[in-house]
């Protein structure tokens, strides 16, 4: 390759943001781990745009990164595209919320037989650690944590079926569910009763018994569905009656 061609090539290359060294997709999947960091700790709401020239400029990189990862999150209903306005994170419906956590229960338990099929010694080890550190967050009581170790438990646990597609679809509901939704509302209960229904899962689990492993994970889907709902019921009947 002459040097002409060469820098051409490079330059082109700076252009897009890889100069790095890191390729465009890796690029892409750094700028959407952080933007989904951002609405994971509420430094972007609901409904606010999101300031992707700043974003890049923060990260290092050109903007087609960062435009290509708000389009995927933009697929998976993440955040809406206004044309001539930019990109905005997406509100969460009731609706929304009722239908995740019901397909988040047939995704789950339908996993379980092969869980418990797939366990061996070093993926009880990983769960069981899961679950520890899970607890530990729970008691004391940061929220961000608390959910950050909840979401790693059930993708641990679902993981060891071994079936990729389940589990990426599990991670995308998850996300749609805490990047969405109000978070306070997820974890309304108290936090003994959520410990207590990871634990009896993950007995249930290392057990080898499966009918109760899909009992005990199809109570604790529908009982944080239906706290979530009436948290949500109950904010939306304050906003209704409040007097401005």
């Amino acid at each position: 390759m002459g040097k002409p061609l060469a820098k051409a090539v490079k330059d082109k290359k700076h252009s897009l943001g890889i100069s790095s060294g890191k390729k465009a997709a890796d690029l892409t999947r750094e700028a959407y781990n952080d933007i989904r960091r951002m609405i994971f700790l509420n430094k972007l709401l609901p409904g606010q745009k999101v300031a992707y020239r700043t974003l890049a400029g923060n990260l290092g990189m050109s903007l087609t990164p960062v435009v290509q990862a708000l389009k995927h999150m933009e697929f998976l209903g993440l955040v809406r595209h206004e044309p001539n306005r930019g990109f905005f994170v997406e509100y969460l419906s009731p609706e929304e919320v009722d239908e995740v956590y019901e397909l988040r229960e047939v995704l789950e338990v339908s996993l379980m037989p092969k869980i418990i099929d797939r366990l061996d010694d070093e993926s009880e080890r990983k769960l069981k650690t899961a679950l520890e550190e899970y607890i530990e967050a729970s008691r004391r009581g940061f929220l961000k944590q608390r959910l950050s170790k909840d979401m790693n438990f059930h993708l641990t646990l679902a993981a060891i079926s071994k079936q990729k597609i389940y589990v990426r679809i599990l991670r995308y509901l998850i996300d749609f569910l805490y990047l969405r939704f109000d978070q306070e509302l997820l974890f309304s209960r108290p936090w003994d009763k959520a410990d207590s229904e990871h634990q009896t899962i993950f007995d249930c689990v290392v057990a080898r018994d499966v009918k109760a492993a899909c009992n005990a994970m199809a109570q604790h889907i529908r009982t944080i569905r239906y706290n979530a709902m009436e948290g949500l019921q109950n904010r939306l009947e304050q906003l209704e009656t409040f007097d401005f």
